[in-house]
C-alpha cells in the first residue's frame, strides 16, 4: 500500500509509492501519478487536476521548512510541507510553464535549490528584472553538463551534446532558460538617414509583395467560412495549420484601409477550425494574452546581456499571463450570421479584450481595443480574395547606390 506523504483538500496528494517513488496524484488512495524528480534535482512537478485546478510539488532543499508557489495571478499560497515535501493546489489550468516557487528556512529568509557543483555559472551583473519568486536581483548565467535543461546534439551523427543554458536566481534558485544567444540586428556604421529612410521603404516595399502572394497562396487552402466585422477595411494578419490542412485564419480591421504589413490592427477576427473542442474560457486566454504583448510598462536598457535580456522577456510573459489570468469574464451579445449570439468575453483595464463563441464546427475569436462590441457585425466574407488580398503590388528593384 502506498503511504500518503501529504493529503490535500479534494484528495489530491503525495505518496510514497512501495518501491520508495515519489509521486503526486489527483487521489492518494491511488499510487498512480507524476512522479517527483530525483533526489538531486529540487524543481518542482506539476500535475493538472481538472481544466481549472494543477497541483505543484516537489522535494524540499536542505535547510528549507516551508514553500511558497505564485499562482499567475500573482497571488501567493502557502505549500502544504511533509516528510521533505511540499504541494499546493493552484486555482489556474496547467500551461506548461515550470511554476514560480520559493522555498525558506525558519526564519523566513530564502533557501537556494541546489545544482551540481560541477555546473559553471557566471554572475550577471547588468540583470534589472527582480526574481519573481523572492525578489532578489541576483541571477547567475549556469551551464549544465547533462540535458536535464535541454539541449542539442549527442546523438551521435549531430555531434556531442550542447546543453541549454539557464539563468538562476542565487537568492532562491528559480530557473529561467536562457537557450540560445539571441540575434541582434546592427545597421551599417556608415548608413545616414536617407539612406536609412531608403532601406526602411524598400525592405516595407519587398514585404508587401512577399505578403500579397503569401496571403493568395494561403486562401487557396481555406475550406471554411472566413468571417470578418462589416464594413471595416479588412487584410489577412495570420494564419495556422494542421499538417497540410489550413485550420485557421486571422483578419486584421483598421479604421483606415492601409496594406503596410508592419501596422498592428486595431481589431482581429480570427475563425479557426474546432479540431479539438478547446475550452473556450482557456482558448480566450490564450487569445488575450497575445494580445496585450504591449499594455505592460516595463522599459528594457539597451545592451543587455542575453541572460539579462532572458529575463526581461521572462518577465514580460509573466505580465500578459498575469493579465489574461485576472481579467473580467463576462458574457457579451453580438450579432454574427444575422443574429444576436452569445460571446465568452474577457477584458482589462487597459481596454483591451477578447470575445470568443463556438459557432457550429468553428472557434471565432475577436479581439480589440477601445472598441464598442455591441457595433460590431460579423458574417463570412462572401469573396474572400476580392476582399483581402487586393491589386497585384508590383515588383520592387534593388539598384545598388
Amino acid at each position: 500500500m502506498p503511504t500518503v506523504v501529504i493529503q490535500l483538500p479534494g484528495g489530491a496528494g503525495v505518496v510514497r509509492r512501495d518501491d520508495g517513488e515519489i509521486v503526486i496524484t489527483h487521489n492518494v488512495g491511488d499510487d498512480r501519478g507524476q512522479p517527483l524528480r530525483g533526489s538531486d534535482d529540487f524543481r518542482p512537478v506539476q500535475m493538472g487536476l481538472d481544466r481549472a485546478r494543477t497541483i505543484v510539488a516537489g522535494l524540499l532543499p536542505p535547510g528549507a521548512v516551508s514553500a511558497e508557489v505564485v499562482e499567475d495571478r500573482g497571488a501567493r499560497i502557502a505549500a502544504v510541507v511533509g516528510g521533505g515535501v511540499f504541494a499546493a493546489v493552484l486555482d489556474q489550468p496547467i500551461d506548461g510553464r515550470e511554476p514560480v516557487l520559493c522555498c525558506r528556512d525558519g526564519s523566513g529568509a530564502p533557501v537556494p535549490r541546489p545544482l551540481p557543483a560541477d555546473w559553471t555559472r557566471t554572475a550577471v551583473p547588468d540583470a534589472e528584472e527582480p526574481c519573481p519568486a523572492c525578489g532578489a536581483i541576483a541571477y547567475d548565467e549556469v551551464l549544465p553538463r547533462d540535458d536535464s535543461r535541454g539541449g542539442r546534439g549527442g546523438h551521435g551523427h549531430d555531434g556531442p551534446l550542447e546543453p541549454c543554458r539557464i539563468v538562476v536566481c542565487r537568492a532562491c534558485g528559480h530557473e529561467e532558460g536562457a537557450g540560445s544567444s539571441l540575434m541582434r540586428f546592427t545597421p551599417p556604421d556608415s548608413e545616414d538617414d536617407a539612406a536609412k529612410a531608403a532601406r526602411i521603404a524598400r525592405h516595407r516595399a519587398e514585404a508587401r509583395v512577399q505578403k500579397w502572394y503569401r496571403d493568395t497562396m494561403t486562401l487557396r487552402g481555406v475550406t471554411f467560412p472566413i468571417y470578418a466585422a462589416e464594413t471595416w477595411p479588412a487584410r489577412i494578419t495570420g494564419s495556422g495549420s494542421s499538417g497540410d490542412n489550413l485550420t485557421k485564419l486571422t483578419v486584421g480591421h483598421d479604421a483606415e484601409e492601409t496594406d503596410d504589413p508592419f501596422t498592428v490592427p486595431e481589431l482581429t477576427v480570427t475563425t479557426a477550425i474546432d479540431e479539438f473542442h478547446d475550452d473556450v474560457l482557456a482558448h480566450a486566454r490564450q487569445a488575450l494574452e497575445m494580445w496585450v504583448h504591449d499594455d505592460h510598462n516595463r522599459p528594457k536598457s539597451e545592451g543587455l546581456s542575453d541572460a539579462a535580456t532572458t529575463l526581461w522577456f521572462a518577465a514580460r510573459r509573466r505580465d500578459r499571463r498575469a493579465a489574461a489570468m485576472g481579467a473580467i469574464q463576462t458574457e457579451l451579445v453580438m450579432t454574427i450570421d444575422g443574429t444576436p449570439q452569445p460571446f465568452l468575453r474577457l477584458s482589462t483595464p487597459t481596454g483591451r479584450w477578447v470575445a470568443v463563441r463556438r459557432h457550429d464546427d468553428l472557434i471565432v475569436t475577436i479581439a480589440a481595443r477601445d472598441i464598442d462590441p455591441t457595433a460590431l457585425t460579423l458574417e463570412p466574407i462572401a469573396d474572400p480574395a476580392a476582399r483581402l488580398l487586393g491589386p497585384e503590388p508590383e515588383e520592387t528593384q534593388d539598384h545598388p547606390a
